[in-house]
C-alpha cells in the first residue's frame, strides 16, 4: 500500500515551493523596511540641510548687520573721505572658521565705479565720461551712445544684467562691469576707491591717474587739498565720500553654502546716521558687485 501524503507531508517539490515563498516574504519585508528607513534617514538629511541653512543665513545677515553698524559710526564721526583704510572697509574675514564651517565677508564701496544710472540726467558730462567708458571696454562702435540714448529716455536700469536687452554680449558686460554700477540714484564716483583705469577716464590723462594712485597708497584718504597740493583738480562727477555700499558674505555649513549680497545706502535722517539694506541678492551677485575673496 503506498503510504498516504498525509503520513509523508509534501512532497520535495513542494517543500522547495514553501521555502522560495518564505524567501520572497522575507525579501518583500527587508526591502519594505529598507524604504522606510531610508525615507526616515531622508527626512533626517533634509532637517539637517535645512537647519544648516538657516543656521548660515542667520550667520550672513548678522554679518550685514556688523557693515550696517560699522557705516553707521563711521557717518557719525563726519569723516570727510570714505576710503580703504576705515573700519568699515576692515570688518570682513576671508575663509574663518565657525563652528561647523567657515565664513567670508567683505564690506566695499558701491561709488568704486561709474554709475550708468547718471546718464539718465542727460548731462553732457556724464555722456562724455560713459563714452570714453565704453571705448576702453571695447563695446562695438556707437554701443556707448545708445546705451546712453536708451538709459536717457526709459530712465535708471536696476543692474547692468538688462543691458543684455540693448544686445550687449556677455563678455561685453563684464567688461563693462570692471568701470560701471548701476545704483538707484546718481552718484559721484569716489576717488579714494575708483580703480586706476577709471580715474584716468575721469582725469582724461593716465598719467594725472597714475599720480592720484601713489598720492592714495601713501594718505589714509584723499581730499579736495590734497589734489590741489599735488597740481591735481577734482574731475566733474568724482569726490571723496561715499553714499553706497556693498556687503557680500558667504557661509558654508555641514556642506550647506549660502550666500547673500546687499547693497546698503547710508545717509543722515532726522539728524541721525542711518543706513539700510535696500536690496538684497541670495546666491548669485549682480555682475557689478565686487567678487567675494577665494
Amino acid at each position: 500500500m503506498t503510504p498516504s501524503r498525509a503520513l509523508n507531508g509534501p512532497r520535495l517539490d513542494e517543500r522547495g515551493m514553501i521555502l522560495i515563498n518564505v524567501l520572497i516574504i522575507v525579501l518583500l519585508a527587508t526591502s519594505i523596511l529598507a524604504v522606510i528607513l531610508a525615507g526616515e534617514q531622508d527626512d533626517a538629511d533634509r532637517t539637517q540641510a535645512l537647519r544648516s541653512a538657516a543656521q548660515a543665513q542667520a550667520t550672513a545677515r548678522g554679518a550685514e548687520l556688523s557693515a550696517v553698524a560699522a557705516l553707521r559710526r563711521d557717518l557719525a564721526a563726519g569723516d570727510v573721505s570714505d576710503n580703504p583704510h576705515e573700519p568699515w572697509a576692515n570688518i570682513g574675514d576671508r575663509h574663518a572658521r565657525i563652528p561647523g564651517g567657515q565664513f567670508t565677508f567683505t564690506v566695499s564701496d558701491a561709488q568704486a565705479l561709474f554709475n550708468i544710472n547718471n546718464l539718465a540726467r542727460g548731462d553732457s558730462i556724464s555722456q562724455a565720461n560713459f563714452a570714453r567708458i565704453g571705448a576702453l571696454a571695447e563695446l562695438p562702435p556707437g554701443d556707448a551712445e545708445r546705451i546712453g540714448a536708451l538709459i536717457a529716455l526709459a530712465g535708471p536700469i536696476g543692474d547692468l544684467a538688462d543691458l543684455r536687452a540693448s544686445g550687449l554680449n556677455e563678455n561685453e558686460l563684464r567688461r563693462l562691469a570692471e568701470l560701471c554700477t548701476a545704483l538707484p540714484k546718481p552718484t559721484a564716483v569716489n576717488l579714494n576707491t575708483a580703480p586706476e583705469p577709471l580715474l584716468a577716464v575721469l582725469l582724461g590723462n593716465a598719467a594725472a591717474a597714475h599720480s592720484l594712485m601713489s598720492l592714495r597708497a601713501r594718505g589714509d584718504g584723499l581730499t579736495s587739498e590734497q589734489l590741489r597740493e599735488a597740481s591735481l583738480l577734482v574731475p566733474p562727477g568724482a569726490g571723496f565720500t561715499s553714499d553706497y555700499f556693498w556687503a557680500r558674505g558667504r557661509v558654508t555649513l555641514g556642506g550647506t553654502s549660502q550666500q547673500l549680497t546687499s547693497l546698503l545706502f547710508r545717509q543722515v535722517e532726522e539728524g541721525r546716521p542711518a543706513v539700510h539694506a535696500i536690496r538684497r541678492w541670495r546666491g548669485a551677485a549682480p555682475i557689478e558687485a565686487p567678487p567675494l575673496p577665494e
